[in-house]
């Protein structure tokens, strides 16, 4: 019966502190560079477009200039042929163009 006892008063005795709050400083400062790392990424993937109908004689060129803010024009046309998926620079009458804002 006595042993029992003495076996339940028994608690387990860190053996090394230094490492143990190493071990969690690190796991806080990991699990914060992923909350970081999420949230920049989550930011960049919410941006705004503006979707336009290409009309009869609109060129990309026109297009950038009417939409392009302060970039300069021919880094804004690359994006738009990246984000609708142009080869070229060539769109036609009645195409579906997102501009980003």
């Amino acid at each position: 019966m006595k042993q029992r006892d003495t076996l339940k008063k028994h608690r387990y005795v860190l053996k090394n502190r230094r490492r143990f709050c190493t071990f969690l400083v690190m796991l806080t400062v990991l699990l914060c560079v992923l909350v970081f790392a999420v949230a920049v990424n989550g930011a960049d993937s919410g941006e705004n477009y503006e979707t336009v109908v290409v009309k009869r004689g609109d060129t990309l060129w026109d297009l950038a200039k009417a939409y392009r803010g302060n970039t300069e024009i021919r880094r804004y046309i690359e994006k738009i042929r990246e984000i609708n998926g142009l080869k070229d620079s060539t769109i036609y009458e009645g195409d579906v163009i997102k501009l980003p804002l």
